[in-house]
């Protein structure tokens, strides 16, 4: 039941710490919201993009310097964001305490976070365009059978890019941790990580759940999703930051 362990210790450590989350994480969620705002403001009033045509545009017909300008964009949000995970990831590995309103600057933690950030993405991606490539083969060949193998290895790379979620924190504490290292880490964790995967399922079906139930009262419904957007995405911190805690460290759940 380390599975289930690990989940409830990062839902604690939410709920625990709430406030220092919200002081953690208010300013640079204010900034993501503030630059993606100015962003779209600007690309409609520039005309790059008609209002009510942006969904309908072909690619084909945007420019590669507005390609940048938005891969930059991203880039500057990643940041941002990247900038409170660090600071949480500190605050609970660290004890790092927050002072007022505006988190610690670990500049070098946060572009070495973003790098590792950009690593995990490669591999996802590769490991699922292989998964994907052989999964379809059987899908194709053995109809339902080989559909049932498609599903168990996407769930076996998904377990498998899970053991390397902590070169995350690692990177956010200042510890060079690289992919072999968190596989050795995290080696006999499938089973934990498995029905870690499955707690996490069954709180965003419940998320889901309470949304649908609500959708007919637009304002309550739209405070509700950004409540529960904050709410899993601190769970989703929390979970790496206890994977890496325990695994790492050694610390109990």
């Amino acid at each position: 039941m380390k599975g289930w362990s690990i989940f409830s210790h990062s839902v604690s450590m939410v709920l625990r710490n709430f406030q220092a989350a919200i002081q953690i994480f208010l300013v640079p969620t204010l900034l993501v919201f503030a630059v993606v705002f100015a962003v779209v403001y600007a690309v409609f009033q520039s005309g790059i993009i008609p209002v009510g045509q942006a969904v309908n545009m072909p690619l084909g017909s945007v420019s590669t310097g507005f390609l940048l300008q938005m891969a930059a964009v991203w880039v500057v949000v990643m940041l941002i964001s990247i900038w409170g995970v660090v600071a949480w990831h500190r605050y609970v590995l660290l004890e790092e305490m927050p002072e007022g309103w505006i988190p610690r600057l670990h500049t070098s933690n946060i572009l070495i976070y973003f790098l590792r950030a950009v690593q995990l993405a490669i591999v996802s991606v590769i490991s699922l365009i292989v998964v994907a490539f052989i999964g379809s083969a059987f899908a194709e060949t053995a109809g339902y059978f080989g559909v049932a193998i498609l599903i168990v290895l996407f769930i076996a790379v998904a377990l498998f890019l899970s053991r390397l979620l902590v070169i995350l924190p690692a990177a956010a504490v200042g510890r060079a941790i690289s992919l072999s290292d968190a596989l050795e880490a995290t080696k006999g964790a499938i089973p934990a990580l498995f029905l870690l995967g499955v707690c996490v399922f069954l709180a965003q079906l419940v998320v889901e759940l309470a949304l649908s139930a609500v959708a007919g009262i637009p304002v309550f419904s739209l405070v509700l999703q950004l409540g529960f957007a904050v709410m899993l995405s601190l769970l989703n911190v929390s979970i790496m930051t206890t994977l890496y805690g325990h695994y790492v460290e050694g610390r109990p759940v």
